[in-house]
């Protein structure tokens, strides 16, 4: 029987994931605050790609408990910024947060930071979170993301925030947009998944996000680490709650890939 070598620092695969929707107020940030600290509580090692330089929610969340890189990807510079920076962190997955309007410098600069991590040594994986609302456009600018520059990454993941839809998932609810596009059949056969990402009671958030006290999820939630946070009892109990939901949605993303039969 051969032995396996066991994988080292050098050899292990990364992830890249960006979190990206190509527009304003569908909750970027937050899926990708929520996505690094599920992770990390994992036992993950994670990093984090901040490119949102107007409002680095993220790089203030993580910035005193993982890598942070802040970056300006309209930029030829920045992107190599993110270059060297995934070079820096082999076997981490890296979480790229994008600012609004970013598609058309997606469009310009994919193919090239993905045959630059190709021709690396270190095995870097990319997957695509595209995190919509309820509206139109959601749909509309994922389909031509996808027809551009979709075929650089692995995986691609949907998550609709439930926040703008009450909560309501099913397939005649405010995500019928989504759940009647033919783009869903065509992703999800290709082993894309639609996540609904659970919301976060305003009175929770308006703690846990203050710039003044901003800290992980995971920490704010713990009573002593998280007493600057000052949450109640019942905002305490609906964080718990939350990150459980957010855990169950979370864990199909990163389950091992299905193999076809030939």
């Amino acid at each position: 029987m051969a032995k396996t070598t066991p994988p080292t620092e050098s050899n292990q695969i990364s992830k890249f994931i960006v979190v990206h929707g190509d527009k304003g107020g569908v909750g970027k940030s937050m899926v990708a605050q929520a996505l690094a600290d599920h992770l990390m509580s994992s036992g993950v090692k994670v990093a984090i790609v901040e490119a949102d330089t107007q409002n680095p929610d993220v790089a203030r969340m993580f910035g005193n408990n993982l890598p942070v890189a802040q970056t300006n990807v309209r930029t030829e510079n920045g992107w190599m910024d993110v270059m060297d920076f995934v070079m820096k962190y082999p076997g981490h997955t890296i979480i790229m947060n994008t600012p609004a309007g970013i598609g058309e410098y997606m469009k310009a600069d994919m193919e090239s930071f993905a045959r630059f991590l190709k021709a690396q040594d270190i095995p870097v994986e990319m997957e695509l979170w595209w995190v919509m609302n309820v509206q139109h456009d959601s749909v509309n600018l994922l389909s031509e993301a996808y027809k551009v520059y979709g075929q650089f990454f692995s995986r691609l993941r949907v998550v609709c925030n439930l926040h703008y839809a009450g909560g309501d998932k099913s397939v005649h609810g405010p995500f019928v947009l989504w759940h009647e596009s033919p783009l869903k059949t065509q992703i999800e056969k290709k082993e894309g998944l639609t996540l609904f990402f659970p919301g976060l009671h305003i009175r929770v958030v308006a703690k846990v996000l203050d710039p003044r006290k901003i800290m992980p999820f995971s920490d704010a939630v713990d009573a002593v680490v998280g007493e600057a946070v000052k949450l109640e009892h019942s905002e305490r109990w609906k964080l718990q709650q939350w990150l459980a939901d957010c855990k169950e949605v979370f864990q199909p993303a990163f389950a091992p890939a299905t193999v076809r039969a030939e």
